[in-house]
C-alpha cells in the first residue's frame, strides 16, 4: 500500500500523517488518530431523564449529600454557587440549566461530580451517577459540531444512545474557566481568606477494633473499596486479593497495632488503598466514617507502634496511623528501592 493511500484514509477519519525528517538521522512519521475512534472509560450520569458520558480522564471524584447536609451544603460567593470541599472553595455549576432541562433527582439528595479541565477544577451537580463503562467514542454529526459542551457520542450496553460531555466546554459555558473565571476568583478569595498559616491536612477517618477514631493521611489513600469478604486468598502466610490483575496483599489494621477486635461480620470489607510506586497494599479498616480537613498538632500521648501520634479531629481525640510503620508489620521490604 502507498503512503497516500494510508494518508488519505487517515485524513476521511479526521486524523493526520506528519513526517519528520532528519538528514543523516532518518525518516519519523507519526500518525494522530482522533479521539473519535478510542475507546475510553467513562463515568456514565442522568440529568432530565437523559443519560451523559464523562470521560474518567476528567474526573476527581464523587460526592453524594443526603437530608440536613445536602440543604446546607451549597453557598455563594461573587454570584457562584460554590461546595466547601474538605475546605477549600469549589465552584458548582448544574448540569440541567446548561443543558437548559429540567432536573429529576431525588429530593434531599446533591450529586456532584468533581471535575478537572487543565488548571480548572469544578463541581457539576448531576440527578444521578449510575456506573462506569468502556464506551466507543463516535463522532458528533456536522449539525451539533458548534455546540462546545459535547464532545461525541457513544452507543451504550443498552442500545440507548448517550452524548459525551466536553469538561472544558461545560466550564467555558458556565463562566467557571478563564483568567476571570469563577474558579480563579474563588481560589483567590480561599487563599486570602485562609491567609498563610493556615495549614490544614487531609484525613480519611476509619474506625478499627476497639480503638477509638483513627486517622489516615488522605494523601496516602489511593482508592476506597468495598471488596467480598470472601475474596481473600492465602499467599506467603498473608491475607491477599486479587485486585486488578495483580496479588494484593491485605494488612488487617486491628490485627496489626493490636486493637482487639470488633463485631463486623459483614460480607463486604472496608479497604483503604495504598499506592507506592507500582506496588498496592490493602488496609483493611472496620469502617470508613469520614473525610476531615484540619490543622493537625500532634501530641504524644503513649508511644505506640504504628501510631504517630493524637490530635484532636472534628471534635474527637484520635489516633494519627504511621502508614509506613502500619505496613512494614507485614511486609518489611515494601518500600525498598522506591523513596518513601
Amino acid at each position: 500500500v502507498g503512503m497516500d493511500v494510508v494518508k488519505t484514509n487517515i485524513e476521511k477519519i479526521g486524523g493526520a500523517v506528519e513526517l519528520y525528517n532528519r538528514p543523516g538521522k532518518g525518516l519519523t512519521l507519526r500518525i494522530k488518530i482522533p479521539l473519535t475512534l478510542a475507546i475510553i472509560p467513562a463515568l456514565v450520569i442522568a440529568t432530565g431523564g437523559e443519560q451523559f458520558a464523562i470521560p474518567q480522564v476528567n474526573l476527581l471524584e464523587l460526592v453524594r449529600l443526603e437530608g440536613e447536609q445536602a440543604r446546607h451544603a451549597v453557598e455563594h460567593i461573587h454570584g457562584t454557587p460554590v461546595y466547601r470541599l474538605r475546605g477549600n472553595l469549589l465552584a458548582l455549576t448544574y448540569l440541567n440549566d446548561e443543558l437548559g432541562v429540567k432536573g429529576q433527582g431525588e429530593d434531599g439528595v446533591l450529586n456532584i461530580v468533581v471535575l478537572q479541565a487543565d488548571d480548572c477544577t469544578f463541581g457539576l451537580v448531576v440527578d444521578a451517577v449510575n456506573d462506569t463503562e468502556e464506551i466507543v467514542v463516535k463522532p458528533l454529526g456536522r449539525e451539533l459540531s458548534d455546540l462546545d459542551v459535547y464532545a461525541g457520542t457513544t452507543i451504550m450496553g443498552d442500545g440507548h444512545v448517550a452524548l459525551i460531555l466536553d469538561v472544558m466546554g461545560l466550564a467555558r459555558r458556565a463562566g467557571i474557566a478563564g483568567a476571570n473565571g469563577a474558579a480563579d476568583l474563588l481560589q483567590s478569595s480561599d487563599a486570602a481568606a485562609k491567609g498563610p498559616d493556615n495549614d490544614q491536612q487531609a484525613l480519611l477517618l476509619v474506625r478499627s477494633g476497639e480503638s477509638g477514631q483513627l486517622a489516615i493521611p488522605l494523601s496516602a489513600v489511593a482508592r476506597l473499596e468495598e471488596l467480598p469478604r470472601d475474596a481473600i486468598e492465602r499467599a506467603s502466610g498473608l491475607d491477599v486479593m486479587q485486585y486488578r490483575g495483580a496479588i494484593m496483599p491485605l494488612v488487617h489494621v486491628s490485627h496489626a497495632l493490636g486493637l482487639g477486635s470488633y463485631d463486623n461480620d459483614d460480607d463486604l470489607l472496608q479497604i483503604v488503598v495504598y499506592s507506592h510506586g507500582e506496588r498496592r497494599i490493602g488496609i483493611v479498616v472496620d469502617q470508613i466514617l469520614d473525610i476531615a480537613s484540619e490543622i493537625v498538632s500532634f501530641e504524644n500521648v503513649a508511644h505506640r507502634h504504628g501510631i504517630l501520634g493524637a490530635a484532636v479531629v472534628s471534635g474527637k481525640v484520635t489516633d494519627i496511623v504511621d502508614m509506613r510503620a502500619l505496613i512494614e508489620t507485614i511486609d518489611p521490604t515494601f518500600f525498598d528501592g522506591v523513596a518513601a
